[in-house]
């Protein structure tokens, strides 16, 4: 089986906007107290659900401990939202 044969989705979300709308608000954590809880800063939290910053390897592991997911699922959320954002830049060409 090819990769073009597997299905992505045609308009990925950002992690960070899977983080906050999927996570943080419905358990109502406010982004100041998952920073403290996570240990980063506010601005390196409000970078990534801004979506200008992504998700490292580093951040998929302290994402998954503190959420109880798995850090893959961190990452194959920035990699197909970064593959998604190289084709639309590579066809607007």
């Amino acid at each position: 089986m090819r990769d073009t044969d597997y299905k992505q989705p045609a308009n990925p979300f950002h992690p960070g906007e899977i983080l906050l709308e999927e996570f943080l608000e419905p358990a109502g954590i406010p982004q100041a107290a998952f920073s403290r809880t996570i240990g980063w800063t506010k601005s390196r939290l409000n970078e990534l659900i801004k979506g200008k910053r992504g998700i490292t390897a580093e951040a998929a592991l302290d994402l998954a401990k503190v959420l109880d997911t798995s850090p893959r699922f961190w990452m194959n959320l920035q990699t197909t939202y970064d593959l998604a954002q190289a084709e639309k830049r590579r066809n607007a060409a």
